[in-house]
């Protein structure tokens, strides 16, 4: 089972390689708020795990990688959306949507989007 920051890196990962294409620990460094010491720990217990590979500097997401970078994204992005059409400003929904996007089963999360969807649109 993957921790909370174990998948804030992947999700780190996948937003940084779509914006420029490639991902360095630096840029993840930058993203995170955290040292690129840590971030090379982090690396390498991901490697570890099988979800990232390095080529040179370049940080690469393997399949296994890239689908828990995904999902952690689209829990992110449907609770930042359901936060702000409820009001939330976005600064502040986007950082409560990163705590928010850890907490259920994927079971859970997939009953919730399907039931609130047709309501917000938010899934």
């Amino acid at each position: 089972m993957l921790h909370e920051s174990g998948e804030d890196y992947l999700e780190a990962i996948l937003v940084i390689r779509r914006l420029r294409g490639s991902c360095r620990n630096v840029d993840i460094a930058g993203r995170l708020g955290r040292s690129k010491p840590s971030v090379t720990k982090a690396l390498s217990n991901l490697a570890a795990a099988g979800l990232v590979r390095m080529s040179g500097h370049d940080v690469l997401l393997t399949e296994e990688g890239e689908r828990a970078a995904s999902a952690t994204l689209e829990r992110h992005r449907f609770f930042k959306r359901l936060l702000v059409e409820s009001g939330v400003d976005a600064k502040t929904a986007s950082a409560e949507a990163c705590r928010m996007e850890h907490c259920l089963s994927e079971d859970s999360f997939r009953r919730l989007a399907d039931r609130l969807a047709p309501e917000t649109g938010a899934a």
